[in-house]
Formats: C-alpha cells, sequence, structure tokens
C-alpha cells in the first residue's frame, strides 16, 4: 500500500492504490521515445484524428481515470499525440506511443492512441518555431511534453510556421497532381533528353528530374502511396514540388502531347530564357518588395560579391607541389626571395607521350603523384571565377554551405546556339551566319555590309540579298541580362566581301562590355572575343572576309580576339595552381542539383572586364529571394564583382553533363606525359 498525491484538474487529491504510481515513468518513456525517433533530419507528420486525449482517458481504468485528467497533457496529446514519421515505404511510425514500452496501467491506453494514428491519414507536415512541445511541468506537477530537436525548430524571419504548412499542403497537391499526370515513361524519356544536352540549360533541371523519377519510383513499390508523396513534400529542395509550373512540367508537357524532339526542344528553350532570365526591367513594385525582404533578412551586404583568391578555397582536389615548395624555401634563408631559373622540360611538348582517359580515372590513377600540371588553354568559353561575399561577417545567400559561388563569361557548349533558338532565331541551316552574345543590359547592336552595299542593322533588318537580323536586343525599352543579336543568309548569300562590325548603341551597365562573335559559313565556324568601351563612338569590326560559294573565305581580320578577356593566352599551355570542385559540392551536404562542374585555377589567371562577371545567379539563392529574382537579376548584372585585381582563383571549367576535350601536361617523377581527358566518366 502506498498513499500519495495525483492530479484531478491540477488540484491536489490523496489517493491510495495497490502499486505506486507510474505516471511519472510513462512521462519519460514518451520523451525518449520521441528522442530515439527523431533528430534534426527526420521529418514529422500530423494525422487527421481529433479529441485524442478522450480515447487516452476512455482506455485507463474508471475507477482511477478521473485521477489523470490534467488540462495541460490534455493540451499537449490532442496538438502533439498524432505525429509521425514516414519511411520510404510510405509505412507510419507513431513518435510517442508504443504500447509494449510503457507501464502496464498505461497500456490499453497507448495502445488505442497509436491505433488511432496509424490508422488515420497524414494530413501535413509538422512545423513548429518552439523548441518545447507542451508543458513539461506547472508548479509541482509534471505533463507530457518533447523538445524539438534544433534542426527542426522553423526559424525564418519571413514565414510563420502557419503558413509555411499551408505551403506544404499545397504542394502535395502539387505534386499529386503531377504524378497522376506525367506517367513515369515520360519522366524517364524527359531526363533522357536533359542528361544528353538536348535541351537548354539542361543542367538547371537536371536534379527535380532525377527527384522526380525517384518519387515516381517509390509510388510504385509502396503500399501507401499518399505518405510517400508527404515525404517526398517534406524533403524536397525548394520549387521541386511546383512540377507542373514549372521548367521540368514544360518538358514533360510536351513530351506527353507528343511533340517532335526538335519542338520539345525549341519550346524549352524560350520557356527557360523566361523564367531564369529576366526580359524587363523590374517594376517598381518589385523593387519596393526587395527593399523590404532584404531588410528583413538582413542580406544587404551579403548581396555585394568580390573575387576569390587561391588561399581561401578551403577544398581542392589536387595542388601544385612545385608552387608548395617553391613557397617554403621562400620563407627561408636569405635569397628565399629570389626565383630560380626554371627547368626546360624534356622531351619537348610535341614529343610527349599522350594517353586518352576520363576524369575519373584521370582523379584516381594521375593525380596522386602528379607534382606539377600545365592545360591547354585553347576554348575562351571555359574561363571562370570563383567569387565570394565582399563582406565575411554576411549572411550566406547560397543554397549550400558557403558564401562562394563562380561564373563563365558566355556559358559554356553551345551558349550562343541556345540563346539564337531560345529568342526565335535559325541557328542551322544557314549558308551565312552571324552571332552575337554579351552580358547586362547595354545596347550592341551587330552590323553588316553586304557585298551589294547595303547596310543590315536594327534600322534596316532585311536587304534586297534575303539577308537578315532576326534577333535585335537591349533596343529601345526592351531589357534582357543574357542578350544575343543574328544575322544570317539561309541561302543564296551573294558573292563579295562581307564586312560585320559591332557598335556600342547605348551604354547601360558598370564595367566593360565582354562580348563574343560567331561567323558560321556552310557549316564552318570561326570565333571573335572582345571588349567594347564603354563610349558610343565605339565601333569594331570583327569579320572582314571575301566570300565565293564553294571555296574557303578569305579574311582580311583575324579570327580570335582584339583584346584578351583574360589575362592568360589561348591556345597555350598554361600552369595549373590547383583543382577543385564548384562549390556547391564542397562540405558534407553537397548540392548537385546546381551541376557538378571541375576548376582547373591558374596561375596569373583574371577576368579583364573589370567585374562585369555574375556575382551570383538567381538560381543559385536560397528560396525566400525567389519572389524578388527579378530585382536580383538586375542587381547582379549591373553591380560589378569587387576586387578584379586580386582575383586569383580564375581559370577553366568543365562539367559532368558535357564532353571535355582538355588537355594536360603532367609531370610526377621527373618525367611528362601529355593526357586528354575527353569525358568525366
Amino acid at each position: 500500500m502506498s498513499t500519495y498525491n495525483v492530479k484531478d484538474n491540477n488540484k491536489v487529491v490523496s489517493n491510495t492504490l495497490n502499486q505506486r504510481d507510474e505516471y511519472p515513468d510513462l512521462l519519460d518513456i514518451v520523451k525518449d521515445r520521441f528522442n530515439s525517433r527523431v533528430n534534426d533530419g527526420t521529418k514529422l507528420f500530423i494525422v487527421n484524428v481529433e479529441d485524442l486525449y478522450e480515447i487516452y482517458l476512455e482506455n485507463i481504468p474508471a475507477e482511477i481515470r478521473n485521477t489523470y485528467v490534467c488540462n495541460a497533457c490534455r493540451h499537449f496529446v490532442n496538438r502533439y499525440g498524432g505525429l509521425v514519421t514516414i519511411d520510404d515505404k510510405g509505412e507510419m511510425e507513431s513518435v510517442l506511443w508504443n504500447e509494449n514500452e510503457v507501464p502496464a496501467l498505461f497500456a490499453k491506453a497507448v495502445k488505442a492512441l497509436k491505433r488511432k494514428v496509424l490508422t488515420s491519414n497524414v494530413s501535413g507536415v509538422f512545423v513548429s518555431e518552439f523548441k518545447n512541445l507542451g508543458q513539461a511541468v506547472t508548479g509541482e506537477w509534471t505533463h507530457f511534453a518533447v523538445s524539438l530537436p534544433t534542426g527542426l525548430i522553423h526559424r525564418s524571419r519571413t514565414k510563420t510556421s502557419e503558413q509555411v504548412q499551408a505551403e506544404k499542403l499545397e504542394e502535395y497537391r502539387m505534386l499529386s497532381r503531377a504524378l497522376h499526370t506525367y506517367s513515369l515513361d515520360v519522366t524517364n524519356t524527359a531526363l533522357s533528353l536533359i542528361q544528353t544536352d538536348f535541351l537548354y540549360r539542361s543542367d538547371s533541371v537536371l536534379g527535380v528530374a532525377k527527384w522526380f523519377k525517384g518519387v515516381h519510383e517509390k509510388c510504385q513499390s509502396a503500399k501507401n502511396k499518399d505518405n510517400v508523396v508527404w515525404s517526398a513534400v517534406a524533403n524536397a529542395p525548394s520549387g521541386f514540388c511546383h512540377v507542373k509550373s514549372s521548367m521540368i512540367g514544360t518538358l514533360l508537357e510536351d513530351i506527353s502531347a507528343g511533340l517532335p524532339f526538335e519542338s520539345v526542344g525549341n519550346r524549352f528553350a524560350e520557356k527557360m530564357k523566361n523564367r531564369m532570365r529576366s526580359q524587363s526591367a523590374p517594376g517598381q513594385g518589385n523593387i519596393d518588395r526587395a527593399e523590404v525582404l532584404v531588410s528583413q533578412l538582413g542580406i544587404a551586404n551579403s548581396l555585394r560579391r568580390r573575387y576569390a583568391k587561391f588561399d581561401e578555397i578551403p577544398k581542392f582536389v589536387w595542388k601544385n607541389k612545385q608552387s608548395e615548395k617553391a613557397a617554403v624555401k621562400a620563407n627561408n634563408g636569405v635569397f628565399g626571395h629570389i626565383v630560380p631559373k626554371q627547368k626546360v622540360s624534356q622531351p619537348t611538348d610535341y614529343a610527349l607521350p599522350s594517353t586518352l582517359m576520363t576524369w575519373d580515372k584521370f582523379q584516381r590513377t594521375v593525380l596522386p603523384t602528379a607534382e606539377s600540371i600545365e592545360l591547354m588553354v585553347d576554348n575562351p568559353n571555359r574561363f571562370m571565377a570563383l567569387v565570394t561575399a565582399a563582406d565575411e561577417t554576411s549572411e550566406n545567400i547560397l543554397q549550400w554551405n558557403n558564401p562562394f559561388s563562380w561564373y563563365y563569361h558566355a556559358g559554356i557548349d553551345g551558349e550562343i546556339k541556345r540563346r539564337v533558338e531560345n529568342a526565335g532565331g535559325q541557328y542551322e541551316n544557314n549558308e551565312i551566319r552571324c552571332s552575337l552574345i554579351w552580358e547586362g543590359y547595354t545596347d550592341l547592336d551587330l552590323h553588316c555590309i553586304t557585298p551589294n552595299g547595303e547596310h543590315i542593322y536594327f534600322q534596316n533588318p532585311r536587304d534586297t540579298s534575303r539577308g537578315w537580323l532576326d534577333i535585335d536586343m537591349n533596343g529601345g525599352n526592351h531589357r534582357d541580362s543574357s542578350p544575343v543579336e543574328n544575322i544570317r543568309w539561309s541561302n543564296n548569300a551573294p558573292t563579295g566581301r562581307y564586312r560585320f562590325y559591332i557598335h556600342n548603341f547605348s551604354q547601360r551597365d558598370i564595367g566593360k562590355n565582354a562580348f563574343k562573335v560567331e561567323l558560321e559559313i556552310n557549316g564552318q565556324v570561326y570565333a571573335y572575343s572582345g571588349i567594347a568601351e564603354r563610349t558610343s563612338d565605339f565601333k569594331e569590326v570583327v569579320f572582314d572576309f571575301d566570300y565565293v560559294r564553294g571555296q574557303e573565305p578569305k579574311f582580311h581580320t583575324s579570327l580570335h580576339s582584339s583584346e584578351s578577356l583574360w589575362s592568360v593566352p589561348l591556345n597555350s599551355f598554361v600552369k595549373v595552381s590547383g583543382i577543385t570542385n564548384s562549390p556547391n559540392l564542397w562540405g558534407e551536404k553537397p548540392v548537385s542539383k546546381s551541376g557538378t562542374h571541375v576548376f582547373f585555377l591558374l596561375e596569373d589567371c583574371k577576368d579583364l572586364s573589370e567585374g562585369k562577371g555574375r556575382g551570383f545567379f538567381n538560381e543559385t539563392l536560397k528560396s525566400e529571394l525567389r519572389e524578388i529574382r527579378k530585382t536580383l537579376e538586375a542587381y547582379a548584372a549591373n553591380t560589378p564583382i569587387e576586387d578584379a585585381d586580386k582575383a586569383s582563383a580564375c581559370g577553366v571549367g568543365y562539367s559532368k553533363e558535357n564532353a571535355w576535350n582538355a588537355t594536360l601536361k603532367v609531370t610526377a617523377n621527373n618525367s611528362s606525359r601529355l593526357i586528354k581527358i575527353d569525358r568525366w566518366d
């Protein structure tokens, strides 16, 4: 016999039973179960059940039921008693109730709670800004209560937990509709197109395509498909559930409709351009909203970007061992600062043995012993630069857990083709085509003086010989941050002398205007790179040649560049300082949906465009900035990257999705050889 006090509506009463009070044990067991089932990465879900506390009381022995009536416990059980987790097969588990773990007195009640919870349907993702769920102690009494791990506490400064729960419910509905509308076969076809680089900027939708396929496959084998969808919604990266209204939805819709692949590609490119790049300057309302949101988030300084330095890079795949040895010697001795005469490599480059392999094999077999590496810089489109936060104390605005990002000046692998086709121009099946691309809102114009003496440009887009300027951008009120212009003859191009030149009609951006021009004549492509001066007086001839159908054109100008956009020479071997992956892959939580790149950082390589690169791209920013993307696009296009003269983390980049065709000269153990890397793996 033991006499003790129990709770009755928070009043103290006396009761005598044949066993000790086991209620404190129940509270500890429930808390321990919750802690063992929930960690920072575990998502919790709500089921559509009400009045759980009444079920709990009804299953406690009638003679002592009133002694366990408690308002604090009632609130906890009714509000949190239905929390569950969902496994990969869609099976639910109660995070609080298991009759096999609790004291016998409460086993029936706990079993009834678990049965009611697990036979109900999931109705939402659980989101809370509170660490403590329930009130553990009131006065001298203890109650049901648990604590959320830090990673599950909602800490947004712009949305309440109720707003997030409402968004998750809508995302569940959207994802369910998408799974019903687009079959797994259609999804597999879309993924195949993306992985073959058939589509414009396909890497930007690769992550969501793989994710959507994974959800499809889990649904096929799951006992409860709805629960699989809820789990996918809770764990999805930002925007992934918006399948039908996103770029992947465009692709899936067109494949489902049975459109020819060429039409699918063209439609995808057109919509991708509209989605990922603002086609007009942001409205005042968008700018005002951006000001408010940036202020709420406290990220005004986070938008400022500067060029990264080599010694700031936290993770390398490889670093130049010779450079490290030289650096050690330079710190020792009176003459440590003197650079010794460089040894001439033997044999000469053209006589070196050559091996073809993939990056995967190169990384495993060659890099571990490589002392120095030189890379043949033969493709100006591959130049890249790493940038980081100008204010090291500012909050990170990127999706990954570091402040570093990167840019290529004119995209990589077919950017001109993508821009031309996206804008509605004709890139293929031309006798003569000349295309111009640049970055920002400045209005550069492409002109052509034809063999007939006619002048094709924005005021006279067609001539009598059927030459046609079919794309003209950034003139008048039009603004596009990734512009292109295109002059072409589909057939019957006149014989004679052609003169193409660039004119800076209206300077609208800060910094230099790097541009690239591509000339195609009967399938043969010629490239020209340059920098347009910030004045309307700037005019530069890019191609001047004589043309006779069926013959090679006779050029009167250089085919490379008027001024290098980067400080290292083309068509030469340049020393590699280090090799690193793209910043989205650094650390324990890589964000692979943003692309898989390898960067070869080159000695003395700098961007000479006065910071005209991209400090960030909208698709790499955190989800809470999505609603102000137009304003951020304008900011990135018009705000130079700082400290261009201090940049030391620039070089060339290669992606997993595209061909490499990289030539490296590798030195190890006093011998050198050429290695050609054709692809990732």
